[in-house]
């Protein structure tokens, strides 16, 4: 603010409610602020988990170092149905999970059961192709699916992101097979702007420019290539989600030491979780969980790695997923090997991973995913409303289903302080006092 010690904006909602047909006086509490005085900045590690962290740094520079953690994600479902031996994608959308197979399968959509094997609809997609599915992002709207696996020879000339509208597929219920209109399907083509056109084929599994992993986020789809030649990640930026031609950007890069196979982000929070494996030795697995980031970069913060279980316990995972601030899931493809003349199959399986432990500063989030009356509790995820007094910091996100609202009919108090976010483009009706306290 010119002339003005800077402000931090403290608690409150940063967006206004779309009301319809409202006739009530709506008296919220919206915006406390608190300026404060800028000291002069100190570049260290401000992550109090680490090990050099630094109490005096202002600016995280990304130097925080960890002690080495193992960790064996427990099993949700153990094995998933035959029909997903090569589930190579996961993400959490309108409360429940979905998946795709790797390439070579049927163009399918799975919408699957997280207690048991079934699966609950299967969305054919007529229009599409699965040249090499390998991952599938979500954005409040639309499903992203990457056909994108480039690992034969690293020469495809068709790069392709498939766009599904959530609200062209009806509840499961109904249909438990529904085909996808073709008119509905968006395709995003693209090329690396640091690969020469046209590519040049090269041996199998020595390319780097193949990928399995994306997020998409404020209108931006995030690429995290699988480099084979040096064991890591590349993130790409294509700058819009509408059908179209494009030029993928390299932005930065990290030496995670595997091979990057899904990605997702935390719900409400800023952490990135990076999936992979080696491709030698027992197949070792891990999870890097990103925090701390800044200026639309993922690898300047904090950078904490998650060993976990070989390939004869993880089998080959390929799917990430979280769920909530904390929470998500861990997919595997089946995997057969022989194991000094013995063969071992590892079935394809769901875990469940919670990483709250690892990541600090993570607030609790409260998430409206459905259509209704706010004090609904099937209307939140995990059946959670916001309670008065949470346990460790919380947030609130208002982001109904398309076409939704969050209707507040009763009087709804929120913990002081507790901001209380409405995504873009959805609506939330206030009929009844709102207050903090």
């Amino acid at each position: 603010m010119a002339g003005h010690p800077d402000c931090l904006f403290c608690a409150g909602m940063k967006q206004g409610f779309v009301s319809s047909g409202v006739k009530s006086i709506v008296s919220l509490s919206l915006l406390v602020f608190s300026c404060i005085t800028l000291k002069a900045q100190q570049a260290g590690c401000t992550d109090p988990l680490a090990n050099n962290y630094n109490a005096a740094a202002t600016v995280n520079d990304g130097s925080c170092t960890y002690n080495s953690v193992r960790y064996t994600p427990p099993s949700k479902v153990n094995p998933l149905s035959d029909s997903l031996q090569e589930t190579s994608g996961l993400v959490w959308a309108a409360n429940a999970l979905w998946t795709i197979n790797d390439g070579g399968n049927a163009a399918i959509l799975f919408k699957i059961d997280t207690v048991s094997r079934t699966v609950l609809q299967k969305v054919l997609i007529p229009a599409a192709t699965n040249t090499d599915w390998e991952d599938i992002a979500f954005d409040g709207f639309h499903f992203y699916i990457g056909d994108f696996g480039n690992n034969v020879n690293g020469a495809r000339t068709d790069l392709r992101i498939y766009k599904i509208p959530l609200a062209a597929i009806p509840d499961h219920a109904m249909q438990p097979v529904f085909s996808l209109p073709d008119s509905v399907l968006g395709i995003i083509r693209f090329t690396y702007a640091d690969q020469p056109q046209p590519p040049q084929p090269v041996a199998t599994n020595s390319t780097a420019f193949d990928c399995e992993a994306l997020v998409v986020a404020a209108d931006t789809i995030h690429l995290f290539s699988k480099n084979w030649l040096a064991q890591s990640t590349t993130h790409y930026v294509i700058n819009s989600v509408q059908p179209g031609d494009y030029v993928a950007t390299p932005v930065e890069t990290l030496p995670v030491g595997f091979l990057v196979t899904a990605a997702s982000l935390s719900v409400g929070n800023n952490v990135l979780a990076l999936l992979g494996y080696q491709a030698s030795g027992s197949g070792s697995h891990f999870m890097y969980l990103l925090s701390g980031y800044s200026n639309g970069r993922y690898f300047n913060g904090n950078k904490r790695r998650i060993d976990l279980p070989d390939a004869l316990a993880m089998g080959q995972a390929e799917g990430l997923c979280f769920k909530n601030a904390f929470t998500g899931y861990i997919s595997n493809e089946r995997l057969s090997v022989n194991v000094s003349g013995v063969p071992i199959t590892v079935r394809q399986r769901l875990r469940y991973f919670d990483m709250r432990q690892w990541v600090s500063g993570m607030r609790q989030s409260f998430i409206f995913w459905g259509n209704g009356a706010w004090a609904t509790a099937s209307n939140w995820t995990d059946a959670a409303l916001p309670p008065l007094m949470p346990n460790r910091p919380g947030q609130v996100i208002v982001d109904p289903l398309p076409g939704g609202a969050c209707n507040v009919t009763t009087p709804v108090a929120l913990a002081a302080g507790m901001p209380l976010l409405l995504k873009a483009g959805k609506q939330m009706r206030v009929g009844q006092q709102l207050r903090w306290q």
